[in-house]
């Protein structure tokens, strides 16, 4: 892995409004605030609104030390909001607005050479909803050399020919269990055998080395071309599931970076995300310590 020049994440910054209160919420900029904690850089590219929505954002944002150098501000459309609706604590439905500034992004060239001085580009599906913002990750994407495409099936914006062309573009897949079926089956049939229809995605992307699977409860698996992990979940009491697929992929492209075994990294991921459904919200407060102590009560090593 080259020297750690930082990570950039692309797509939606937001308000979440929960039962307890509203939290800044955006899957690519959760992953931000959790790779600090890594001390990792990174940034956000994404838009607000020029409201009072999108001022409490940016103190929001320097509150929880996120730069936002390329979150652009905009008249013209409204920060995004989001209700969040959590079901059973692991499962959560989103009513998501359209026509927000997040759907506009625009791109810049200095947008680009960012991209390229930084050692991964993150981004996802839901910010590729509107042609606007999709045009302008897909001009990101050109820019990077490590390009990791974290799916967010959100219902109804996607479709199986984004999903297909985001995939080809990336070199590392995050995704859920559900979300795998549901892919998978598009392009082959139907199969519930985990092996084989992560072998359809890397039969069917040329670029594709490696797939990271996530299966709540039963832990998580890591694919490449030549190797296969499996680390099982660690037992908590969940309070919400939010933001906490973000850790999980905040954890391991930190530890990548920072040149640990891909053991390592995934059992990091796993006592991170674990961490963070026992909070409330995808970016509460915490630091490496209070991680420490979670692992340490729950016996979970990582080496």
């Amino acid at each position: 892995m080259r020297e750690n020049k930082g990570v950039v994440c692309f797509g939606e910054v937001l308000w979440d409004n929960l039962l307890e209160g509203r939290r800044i919420g955006g899957a690519p900029l959760n992953v931000c605030y959790h790779l600090s904690k890594y001390d990792i850089q990174s940034k956000i590219i994404s838009q607000i609104g020029n409201d009072s929505n999108g001022k409490e954002i940016t103190k929001e944002l320097d509150r929880l030390g996120v730069d936002y150098q390329y979150c652009f501000k905009t008249d013209l459309y409204p920060t995004s909001t989001v209700e969040v609706h959590v079901l059973d604590k692991t499962k959560v439905e989103y009513e998501i607005v359209e026509e927000v500034a997040w759907d506009y992004i625009p791109y810049t060239y200095e947008m680009g050479e960012e991209i390229k001085s930084s050692v991964v580009f993150v981004y996802g599906s839901l910010a590729a909803r509107n042609n606007a913002s999709r045009e302008s990750l897909l001009k990101c994407i050109e820019n990077a050399s490590w390009a990791v495409f974290d799916v967010n099936l959100r219902t109804p914006f996607y479709s199986k020919e984004l999903i297909a062309d985001l995939i080809s573009r990336c070199q590392t897949l995050k995704i859920n269990d559900d979300e795998l079926l549901l892919v998978t089956k598009w392009f082959d049939n139907d199969s519930k055998d985990e092996t084989k229809n992560v072998e359809k995605l890397f039969n069917r992307f040329a670029t594709l080395r490696e797939v990271i699977l996530t299966k709540g409860a039963r832990g998580a698996s890591y694919y490449s071309r030549k190797e296969s992990i499996e680390v099982d979940a660690i037992k908590i009491e969940v309070n919400d599931t939010v933001g906490s697929g973000d850790s999980f992929l905040a954890a391991f492209i930190a530890n990548k970076m920072q040149g640990h075994s891909l053991v390592y990294c995934m059992k990091e991921a796993v006592a991170l995300s674990a961490f963070i459904a026992t909070f409330h919200g995808a970016c509460p407060s915490y630091d490496k310590g209070d991680l420490l102590k979670f692992k340490e009560r729950h016996g979970y090593r990582t080496n």
